[in-house]
């Protein structure tokens, strides 16, 4: 099963949010949606799951428009921390409520995860810390049976043994019931332990979808001390400097080549030492230093 999207544009209020959006998403796959603040990353998760109506473009699934196939919606749920319309309610209630709207809501799995975290059928939703309420909507959204589960800021304010709960729940619907998730967050350190792939949102457009396995096949992060006390251009042309620390330059290559590599060595650097890359390093490249062409 494979959700598209092709070209999504959406305003608010005259102002441009979202603008030619596309790409794929398929059940199974955990992607990661990554932007600076205001960047459109909650508007197109309700793009997607139809709370906005889009102002152009199309969304698919399985080559199936919902606007001429709205039934589709339902492989999709939303969790967003901001709309919780039943806290008032009982978890029993709130299952009941999850039961109607979506066929292949699991009672008996849902039950099983309350157990698990001590949380009885008849506690209030408002009355549950708020690690318990990240924990039990996330639990909803997994149960229902949707397909494509989309988590805006699931690990915002959350302790660590919260945010280990959450991703062991996560990781277990991905393996075991191949539920894809989109998962927007600033928590660069979690997405980067989660997601196939992630996409960067920057002015109103997606300007990266880059698979973290390739990233860091291809990509390479160095420190290096060279003897002159000069930075060679080599660096700046060819790669993007990080950080100056005295004689140590830390540059990040997107595209390593063996040709870099022998230029660089050609250069008799007194260090040339690789370092750990992450989705940081991606996200600061990106962002902090301005660059488009990821």
């Amino acid at each position: 099963m494979k959700l598209t999207v092709k070209e999504l544009s959406k305003q608010i209020q005259h102002h441009q949010i979202l603008q030619q959006i596309t790409f794929s998403w398929s059940a199974g796959e955990i992607v990661g949606l990554v932007g600076r603040n205001g960047a459109g990353k909650t508007t197109l998760m309700r793009c997607l799951t139809g709370q906005y109506r889009i102002d152009q473009g199309e969304i698919a699934l399985d080559q199936q428009s919902f606007t001429t196939a709205p039934a589709g919606r339902q492989e999709l749920i939303m969790v967003d921390p901001q709309q919780n319309f039943f806290k008032g309610y009982a978890l029993k209630t709130v299952a009941t409520f999850y039961a109607e709207l979506y066929p292949n809501f699991d009672q008996k799995r849902f039950s099983e995860l309350m157990a698990h975290q001590k949380l009885a059928p008849e506690k209030r939703f408002r009355d549950l810390s708020k690690g318990q309420q990240a924990y039990v909507a996330i639990a909803l959204a997994i149960t229902s049976g949707a397909k494509f589960i989309l988590l805006d800021e699931p690990f915002d304010g959350l302790d660590l043994l919260v945010r280990e709960d959450i991703i062991k729940l996560i990781i277990k619907a991905n393996t075991d019931h191949q539920q894809g998730f989109l998962i927007a967050s600033h928590n660069l350190t979690e997405l980067d332990g989660l997601s196939d792939r992630v996409l960067f949102l920057k002015h109103e457009q997606l300007v990266a979808d880059i698979s973290l396995e390739t990233f860091r096949t291809q990509s390479k992060k160095l420190q290096l001390v060279f003897r002159q006390n000069q930075v060679p251009k080599l660096l700046s042309d060819q790669g993007q400097i990080l950080s100056i620390h005295g004689r140590v330059i830390e540059v990040f290559f997107k595209a390593y080549t063996p040709e870099i590599d022998r230029n660089l060595k050609g250069l008799a650097p007194v260090l040339m030492e690789s370092l750990p890359l992450s989705l940081s390093d991606l996200f600061k490249v990106e962002y902090a230093y301005g660059k488009d062409d990821l």
